[in-house]
């Protein structure tokens, strides 16, 4: 059997790379918010007071929320049937080395989760995985019927129930009963104050007010659709450029379901409803939209974009050194702007990380074949010099 190694530059699929340095900056944009203040514990995702700043979250509320941690899901599920049709080429355990990719990922977002920052994805990314390994061989066709079916219709009953309470009593859905004053001042005073072990000790528990048992089928019904869309669009061949029409189609699409659902609490009464219509329906569409979007300009127009595709080729880094320059400035035990800080100020310094991020990686890859943490991901998953 041939070994069974990381891809390298030549062999890579270079739009996914493009693409997931694009996630990076709306993954940013929307984190960002949560970096410097307890966004965790708000009612509404747009709460400022200014109107400078209620525009950019109305901005990032509309073009980034819940539609950039779907893109990287989406990848994900692509990027799973790569590593699964490489691992069967060279006569090679699927199950073993992608078990071991998952646990390594695991082991990364623990680490990330309780040193670092809360709001880490790849806990979810991991466990999820091994459920999404079921549905791997499927084909295109069967894995992108289930992946619609989960993905629309527990949203669709969960609206309807939703709505009948709205019906019934419009205020019992108003999101001002559900947010945490308390909540919020606590984690003001720890993040501004406190030392390294009572922030790691609120960590925890802003990891746990999301990831607990009764978010945790919301968090699959999320995540496992958009593993599985990815690798049914993977298994289309939906990346290459006889897919055009198809990319207009979705398209259109997709986007005008994320202008009906994604603007919904801008237009109706702004509710736990239609928040979650936002979210859960609103969200994703985007996503689609922005995938076939991306690829109709890539190849229609021929962009390179080979700094973009370098931050994508490091997405597991920078994503976590994302977390570990924002930290630094935030929290108590580095620069101490907690809760100081305007929206408008986060969006100018989202630009300048991701501006650094994709500078530096542009630079890295120069001379080096993998991103850092990424090699490290592979000399555990391989065990080889080569990795």
């Amino acid at each position: 059997m041939d070994s069974l190694y990381a891809i390298h530059k030549k062999d890579r699929l270079h739009v996914l790379d493009i693409l997931r340095g694009f996630s990076l900056l709306g993954i940013l944009l929307v984190n960002m918010k949560s970096f410097h203040e307890p966004a965790l514990y708000e009612s509404s995702f747009v709460s400022s007071t200014t109107s400078l700043d209620r525009l950019i979250e109305q901005f990032i509320n509309l073009f980034a929320q819940a539609s950039f941690y779907p893109l990287f899901s989406f990848l994900f599920g692509a990027g799973s049937v790569i590593f699964y049709e490489r691992a069967k080429e060279k006569g090679h355990s699927f199950g073993r080395y992608y078990s071991k990719r998952l646990i390594g990922l695991f082991i990364i977002g623990i680490l990330h989760a309780t040193l670092i920052w809360h709001g880490d994805i790849l806990i979810n990314y991991a466990i999820i995985g091994f459920i999404f390994m079921i549905f791997l061989k499927w084909s295109a066709e069967r894995l992108m019927k289930w992946a619609l079916w989960i993905l629309i219709l527990p949203n669709v009953l969960m609206s309807l129930a939703l709505l009948i309470a709205y019906m019934g009593e419009p205020g019992s859905l108003d999101p001002g009963k559900y947010g945490s004053q308390e909540a919020i001042q606590q984690s003001l005073e720890v993040y501004q104050t406190g030392n390294f072990i009572e922030i790691t000790q609120q960590r925890l528990t802003d990891w746990a007010y999301v990831n607990n048992a009764e978010n945790a089928i919301f968090l699959i019904l999320s995540i496992l659709p958009l593993f599985m869309l990815g690798a049914a669009a993977y298994k289309r061949g939906w990346f290459h450029q006889s897919m055009i029409k198809e990319w207009k189609r979705t398209a259109i699409i997709t986007g005008a379901a994320a202008a009906v659902f994604k603007a919904m609490p801008y237009y109706w009464d702004e509710s736990i409803l239609t928040q979650h219509l936002q979210l859960s329906l609103g969200g994703p569409a985007l996503t689609l939209c922005y995938v076939s979007l991306a690829l109709l300009f890539l190849y229609k127009f021929k962009f390179r974009l080979e700094p973009i595709r370098a931050a994508g080729r490091g997405s597991l880094s920078n994503y976590l050194l994302q977390s570990i320059i924002c930290t630094f400035i935030f929290y108590s035990y580095g620069l101490g702007f907690y809760g100081e800080i305007s929206e408008w100020t986060g969006f100018i310094l989202v630009l300048f990380i991701y501006g650094i991020q994709v500078f530096l990686s542009h630079l890295w890859f120069k001379r080096n074949a993998f991103g850092p943490v990424e090699w490290l991901l592979r000399k555990w998953i391989y065990f080889s010099h080569r990795a």
